[in-house]
């Protein structure tokens, strides 16, 4: 489902940034710009940060944002951001984080199979090293769904 979800438009190499807000705001350009979500979505999953916590940082290096469907998402849809340097968000155990993740879903359906692919990923450090350690857009693809053509 990843794989068939993640477009190349929707994978942001070498982002620059000064904050974890900013992470999220331009982790969340592509699937705005689809009209996959709307602003509010992206006020809402940083809201929600500000309220809950780093909570959204689910791995080593690794964070996923995301907001309920009714915060603003329009359709199922996927986004990543590798920092061109890593960035904190405040969770001690796994900061910095190199990739952010951004989920829009309208059911919690595909919100879990999308999930259960990045639990996959998060248990791969290996493989995470080789995402954030990549500047080219095709060698991340690679990566990213090299577990998926091994099943």
């Amino acid at each position: 489902m990843l794989k068939d979800k993640l477009k190349d438009n929707n994978i942001i190499m070498n982002g620059v940034v000064n904050s974890w807000e900013d992470s999220i705001t331009m982790v969340s350009q592509p699937l705005l710009e689809e009209e996959v979500i709307v602003p509010n979505y992206v006020d809402a999953m940083i809201n929600s940060v500000k309220e809950h916590g780093p909570y959204i940082v689910i791995g080593k290096h690794l964070a996923l944002a995301h907001a309920r469907p009714e915060d603003g998402a329009n359709n199922l849809g996927i986004s990543v951001l590798k920092l061109a340097n890593p960035i904190e968000f405040g969770n001690e155990e796994m900061d910095p984080v190199k990739l952010v993740f951004c989920l829009a879903a309208t059911d919690s359906y595909s919100h879990l199979n999308i999930m259960k692919e990045l639990v996959s990923l998060i248990n791969d450090e290996t493989r995470l090293e080789k995402l954030a350690a990549t500047d080219s857009k095709e060698d991340f693809k690679k990566i990213l769904f090299e577990e998926n053509l091994n099943n």
